[in-house]
């Protein structure tokens, strides 16, 4: 997808709200690596292609979830924690941290 504003790394263990997550992304033409339900399968995902961004929200908290969020960091790649809000939050949190990653 050579058009994109990047690629975005999807961690979501809600079906629903992946679903959610995945329609935005293309909508503001992303190109999307996930999602992933699992850290495992979210950092295999990040070993074998590096992200622009990511997005990281697990409901199933596990303490390997911060070995993620610090390899992300450690590679100095921007990431949105999700917060157990819903779906009407994800919309008003992800819109705006896709747009200040334009910039």
């Amino acid at each position: 997808m050579p058009d994109s504003n990047g690629r975005i790394l999807v961690v979501e263990d809600d079906p629903k709200l992946a679903g959610m997550m995945v329609d935005l992304l293309l909508a503001e033409d992303y190109e999307v690596d996930g999602p992933y339900t699992s850290v495992s399968d979210g950092m295999a995902a990040l070993a074998m292609h590096m992200p622009d961004g990511a997005v990281v929200d697990l409901h199933r908290h596990s303490r390997s979830e911060s070995l993620l969020k610090d390899d992300l960091e450690a590679y100095a790649i921007p990431f949105l924690e999700g917060e157990d809000s819903g779906a009407q939050d994800l919309q008003q949190r992800l819109l705006p941290w896709l747009r200040h990653m334009r910039h």
